[in-house]
């Protein structure tokens, strides 16, 4: 296997799957803290000096704690995501797979097996490459994932402690936080996701919305004097 491909392609593929190791090594680490109720009671014990005062509000409104954690982790989430994505290479790619997609479809429509070849043969490179900037991407927010795992583990240890079970969530205002269930989901982890989903959402268009509008701008200032050069 290792003749097929040349040795830049080999050193790549090793560099991947040794990120990918470390990668699933500290996901397994931070799962491993949130199930295991010790760890995570250490964890969200320590948190709470900070998080209690600020969002935690005296467990007096357990919803609101819930979303603003998950407004958080959304906002921390998405800004180093999109500062570490190369957003033009990524759209690139795209019409670039969309491209290969179209010719291969094409090239079994005709059985051209030539063609076929060739394409499979520009599929490893591909792959690579898609594989190389998720890398980029996702180096930066292993550290930030850990950081997501902590509040997780201190939303298990604050809806534990609360010195009731009956809040009032949006959809229904007799809600038993500790046992009841979203389909196999408990509901204030849906809320929390849903919240931290959403607002990452919201605040990665915002920026792209307005760092391509800052560029386009820029352009469209540099096309006149290049026209009068």
């Amino acid at each position: 296997m290792t003749e097929q491909y040349p040795k830049e392609q080999q050193e790549a593929m090793k560099k991947m799957m040794t990120f990918q190791m470390i990668y699933m090594v500290v996901m397994l680490g931070s799962l491993f803290l949130v199930i295991t109720p010790s760890s995570r009671d250490a964890v969200g014990k320590l948190l709470n000096f900070a998080l209690i005062p600020s969002i935690g509000f005296g467990y007096r409104y357990p919803v609101l704690t819930i979303i603003l954690t998950g407004v958080i982790i959304g906002i921390i989430l998405s800004i180093p995501r999109y500062f570490f994505t190369d957003w033009v290479k990524m759209g690139k790619m795209q019409n670039t797979m969309k491209a290969f997609n179209d010719a291969i479809r094409e090239a079994y429509r005709e059985r051209d097996m030539k063609k076929i070849n060739k394409l499979n043969s520009m599929r490893m490179q591909m792959s690579m490459d898609q594989y190389q900037l998720s890398m980029n991407t996702m180096k930066p927010l292993m550290v930030i994932s850990v950081v997501t795992i902590l509040f997780y583990a201190w939303l298990f240890v604050f809806v534990g402690n609360l010195p009731y079970n009956y809040v009032a969530f949006p959809w229904d205002f007799n809600i038993n936080i500790t046992t009841a269930h979203f389909w196999i989901m408990p509901y204030w982890i849906f809320m929390y996701f849903l919240t931290e989903l959403v607002v990452s959402y919201f605040v990665t268009m915002v920026m792209k919305y307005v760092d391509f509008s800052f560029k386009l701008r820029k352009l469209s200032r540099m096309a006149p004097s290049k026209t009068v050069d």
